[in-house]
């Protein structure tokens, strides 16, 4: 909760130029400290709150991912994926229940993101207009790249094995426990670089331009 708090921190002491990509980056580590709170001290009276906030997690990481899609087909393209995707798991928790199915929601959820992280940093890398180490998009990809293909690996050897023992469960919980944390790592990173670009380009042209004089000079030629 402390590390999920440090992006928002920082963004807010550097008073960074707004953009639509760190608001939404500020969401979302706001958001993560609530469903850590929601999980420690209500999840045990409320066992249907974890399925919901992963819904809602995943629908602001895609629309964090949407934000940094340079191509409108693209955009295009994610808004009918998302559209499609709720579609389908509101219905099935209308008809099954909140907790059906929630395995392998979890892995689609997190395979898609992993795929449009991929996505995304191909992009970011394949752009020569930009430094990949002074771009947060790049970081913040990064992050999330780290924490959705972990859980995609944990629940593809763990989450649908009903006989596993409990330390094995337990591992599992620690290994996604400590990716979340390299994630909110790499979000800190992202916030720390964010608008590091603009204030060097501001640099250079006060550098290359020269002083304005206090008041102008009148030059007189005096004959002898």
């Amino acid at each position: 909760m402390l590390l999920s708090f440090l992006p928002v921190c920082i963004l807010f002491v550097r008073k960074v130029a707004v953009v639509a990509i760190l608001n939404v980056l500020k969401i979302l580590c706001l958001f993560v400290i609530l469903q850590y709170a929601a999980v420690y001290f209500i999840q045990p009276g409320f066992p249907t709150l974890q399925p919901a906030f992963r819904l809602a997690e995943f629908t602001l990481v895609f629309y964090l991912f949407k934000l940094m899609m340079t191509s409108s087909q693209g955009k295009y393209f994610m808004n009918m994926l998302l559209v499609s995707f709720l579609s389908v798991v509101i219905t099935i928790y209308v008809l099954k229940g909140i907790e059906a199915y929630s395995e392998v929601l979890t892995i689609i959820q997190a395979g898609i993101l992993t795929v449009l992280a991929f996505v995304i940093l191909s992009h970011l890398i394949s752009n020569r207009q930009i430094v990949l180490v002074n771009e947060p998009g790049f970081w913040i990809t990064g992050g999330l790249l780290c924490f959705n293909g972990m859980v995609v690996l944990m629940e593809a050897i763990a989450g649908n094995h009903s006989d596993l023992s409990q330390q094995i469960q337990q591992d599992k919980v620690l290994i996604i426990t400590v990716a979340d944390m390299l994630r909110m790592v790499f979000f800190t990173v992202a916030a720390s670089v964010a608008g590091r670009k603009n204030g060097k380009n501001n640099d250079a042209e006060n550098q290359s331009s020269p002083p304005p004089l206090p008041f102008p000079v009148n030059r007189r030629t005096i004959k002898y």
